[in-house]
């Protein structure tokens, strides 16, 4: 009986050594996402206030550079490589001028299927 114990006591604590040995990884998911159909409604010769509206407010805005948002957006699944999107408005007179980045706006023509 004794034996029996000790065996039953040596496996709990072999599981819960075990157990400890294992690492949870959580898929961080930061900044504005922003789709197609979002960046879609936006168009140059909107002021400040219609883009913040239709986007959110930007992740970055330089004080030094005012009429430049960034809109950044990163994914880090649990495992595997990091996913990071950027998007950038130009503004003249408070209004927009130019976009560029990784995300390009949808084709309002285009068939949806």
């Amino acid at each position: 009986m004794r034996s029996l114990s000790r065996l039953v006591i040596l496996i709990a604590l072999s599981a819960l050594l075990l157990d400890a040995c294992s690492i949870y990884r959580v898929a961080v998911q930061q900044g504005n996402v922003i789709t197609q159909k979002e960046l879609a409604k936006v168009h140059p010769g909107m002021d400040k206030l219609e883009v913040r509206t239709a986007l959110g407010s930007p992740m970055l805005q330089d004080p030094w550079h005012p009429d430049q948002w960034t809109y950044v957006y990163s994914y880090k699944p649990a495992y595997g490589r990091t996913e990071v999107r950027q998007i950038q408005l130009q503004f003249k007179d408070d209004r927009l001028q130019s976009i560029s980045g990784d995300v390009k706006a949808e084709d309002p023509h285009t068939p949806q299927g």
